[in-house]
């Protein structure tokens, strides 16, 4: 009887062991986060001394300005604009970008790196003031702090202009020390921006066994259209955009807002202004655009691989053609032709390998801007830097300041397996179901270039995305539909209604009081900023 309450006992305790044990054995891991940085998070140093050589610093432009200001008063009299050229062009190249050339190989012609940061971001207290709002990059680790803690989070930084194959290299390195010290075997992926690029050239050549989790925050993945255009010499400016481009991007500098808003009511005003402005900006660039390229584009951003990532195909071999003609270095073109036809070409085919084995994957875009106004591509709609198209994979989007049609307008893409969804939105600027991932892909308007700001409900919803226990869908969350809408002053993330004021744009539909109320109201938002500062 003893021998069986024993065994009784032991098979008791042994139960409730097990029990206890299981739940351990089977949670779910919890992976650590890294962010991978997009193109000039943090400068270009100075291998040695450790100084700042690109982007340049504020007194170097204006040292130039002031060398080149006394040409451009003679050339003022004389309108000999290769004698401008011969004054400025080469000293532009010398100042500000022959340090961050490349040669002929691909290989940097200097001693030149960036900041890395090799050790959970906990090692780093004093690099990120998270008590601030924060915007780009910056923002985004943030949100993993704050979400899985700084010793969970980590940041992978890489000098942007060398081969995206070989900083595939150096992430997959840098993944598996990050496994390593964390004792885990997969992590969360947050690639912003040209992320997206070193992201998909990582996958390329070591697969996603090691990655969980890849939310691809407006990222240059497939390409941008702008630098296609850019590297294929067509080049112009459209001054009715400058001014909403710059009232766009500088959208936390209350007096550039200011500048514009006047700027845009001075030229509508007078006519004749606006046009003197184009045709003189015409002139210029038909006069001094084969130099530019020649002497500075060509040597410097086209100098670069990682920069030949951002080509899209339709634009690629025009492109080489263009900057090179038949003088590309053989191993220059091994290079850039791997990235592009190995990877860029192929990525929603990668993309959607990793994913059936097993990675969950997100897509934020952003739309509502207009690009950089250096290319026809200007209308497009944007992040003010990538096109929406691209970044959501293959989305159907309207011009900027048009819609897809009225009321009455159907979806064209049949990429969504449930028919009943509806991926329009409800302003008729994008249609979802034509990208890659229509129900995976979320939709920001207003919202600038991986602009999502710490301190504001961009957080949340990275928060959110970087945990939620299986693969996000724009169906799971109804504080976080597909299209959503971004409020600047209040940072506030509210559910697309169709009916939105305009308020981040001066586009032709607006007037002199709407202007004064967004100056206003960016001059509200400003003294609300600094009152929280005092706070803290």
């Amino acid at each position: 009887m003893k021998k069986t309450l024993r065994k009784i006992l032991a098979l008791t305790m042994a139960a409730i062991m097990l029990l206890t044990i299981l739940p351990v054995a089977f949670a779910k891991e919890e992976a650590p986060v890294i962010v991978v940085s997009g193109m000039g998070s943090y400068p270009l140093t100075d291998g040695e001394t450790g100084e700042q050589v690109y982007g340049p610093k504020t007194e170097t432009i204006f040292a130039l300005v002031g060398r080149a200001l006394p040409d451009a008063v003679k050339f003022l009299f004389t309108k000999d604009w290769q004698a401008l050229a011969d004054a400025v062009v080469g000293d532009v190249y010398d100042s500000i970008f022959e340090c961050m050339a490349c040669d002929e190989e691909g290989n940097s012609k200097h001693n030149v790196t960036t900041k890395t940061f090799p050790l959970s971001l906990d090692n780093y207290p004093d690099e990120w003031d998270l008590s601030a709002r924060l915007a780009d990059e910056e923002a985004v680790i943030a949100a993993a702090i704050k979400t899985v803690g700084a010793e969970n989070s980590y940041f992978f930084n890489y000098d942007w202009r060398l081969d995206p194959m070989a900083t595939a290299e150096k992430l997959n390195a840098f993944i598996e020390n990050v496994k390593k010290a964390e004792n885990c075997s997969k992590v969360t992926l947050i690639p912003c921006s040209m992320g997206g690029v070193m992201t998909n050239a990582y996958l390329s050549k070591y697969g996603n066994e090691s990655v969980c989790r890849m939310i691809y925050a407006m990222t240059a993945y497939h390409g941008m259209d702008m630098v296609g255009e850019l590297l294929n010499k067509n080049l112009t400016l459209d001054t009715k955009l400058l001014t909403e481009y710059l009232f766009a991007f500088q959208r936390d500098k209350v007096d550039m807002q200011i500048l514009m808003a006047l700027l845009k009511t001075v030229t509508e005003m007078f006519p004749a202004l606006s046009k003197g402005l184009d045709g003189f900006i015409d002139e210029s660039l038909f006069e001094l655009s084969d130099r530019v390229y020649n002497e500075i584009l060509v040597k410097s951003l086209g100098s670069c691989p990682g920069f030949w990532s951002f080509v899209p195909d339709n634009y690629y071999e025009g492109a080489k053609k263009a900057m090179f003609g038949d003088k590309l270095n053989a191993e220059f073109e091994r290079k850039i032709d791997e990235y592009h036809y190995g990877v860029q070409v192929k990525a929603h085919e990668l993309m959607e390998k990793v994913r059936l084995s097993g990675t969950e994957i997100v897509l934020l875009s952003s739309y509502g801007f207009v690009g950089a106004p250096c290319t026809t591509t200007a209308y497009e709609q944007s992040d003010c830097l990538i096109e929406t198209y691209h970044e959501a994979g293959g989305a159907t989007t309207a011009l900027w300041g048009k819609t897809l049609g009225d009321e009455s307008y159907e979806a064209l893409g049949t990429v969504c397996a449930d028919k009943s969804h509806n991926h329009v939105s409800t302003d008729l600027i994008v249609d979802a179901s034509t990208g890659v991932y229509p129900e995976y892909t979320w939709y920001i308007k207003y919202n600038r270039h991986v602009g999502l700001d710490y301190y504001t409900d961009c957080t949340d919803f990275l928060s959110w995305l970087i945990t939620a226990e299986n693969q996000p869908t724009v169906h799971d969350n109804e504080s976080y539909p597909q299209f959503m809408h971004f409020n600047n002053t209040t940072g506030k993330l509210t559910s697309l209604t169709g009916s939105e004021r305009k308020a981040n744009i001066l586009d032709g539909e607006s007037n002199f009081f709407v202007r004064i109320f967004v100056i206003l109201e960016s001059l509200y938002s400003t003294i609300i900023n600094w009152f929280e500062g005092l706070k803290k």
